[in-house]
Formats: C-alpha cells, sequence, structure tokens
C-alpha cells in the first residue's frame, strides 16, 4: 500500500497568500490591455476598488484601514482575473 511506504514523500503547495500580493493598480492598468467591453472593465475597475477592512477583538474595534491590494476570497472572480497579472 502506497501510504505505508516509508519513502512516500507528501509535498503540499498553499496559493493562498499569493492573492494578497496583488496590488489593485496593477491588475486595473493589466485589464485596460485586454481587449474586453468597457462595461466589463469599469465594473472589474470598480470591483477591486475602495474597500477597507477592520479588526474586531473582545469588543475593540480597529480603525478602517484601506486594501489597495489582495483578491477578495471566495469572490470567484478573483482567481480568474489573477491569471492575467
Amino acid at each position: 500500500m502506497l501510504l505505508s511506504n516509508r519513502y512516500v514523500v507528501v509535498i503540499s503547495l498553499d496559493f493562498s497568500k499569493v492573492f494578497d500580493t496583488v496590488r489593485h493598480a496593477t491588475l486595473v492598468s493589466k485589464l485596460a490591455e485586454l481587449d474586453i467591453p468597457v462595461y466589463l472593465y469599469n465594473w472589474l475597475a470598480a470591483f477591486f476598488s475602495d474597500h477597507s477592512h477592520c479588526t474586531d477583538n473582545n469588543g475593540q474595534r480597529s480603525s478602517m484601514e484601506k486594501i489597495t491590494a489582495s483578491i477578495i476570497q471566495c469572490s470567484g472572480i478573483g482567481p480568474a482575473v489573477y491569471m492575467y497579472m
């Protein structure tokens, strides 16, 4: 059986942090180079802009900070757009 073999090596790769390094300005400029309808470009540009985040811990909330990089997790469109980076 393969799992009982002492020579089996498991390699695991986690690409989730890769999406946190995508700058929105870079992504939008690359989208502008694609041959897509203007309305789609405008929708995508709006989708990736004006997001903010705060953290709530034991009733204490941090101030809102603007997010200028990363792809929204579970958005569905993020990984597809990331291909063009």
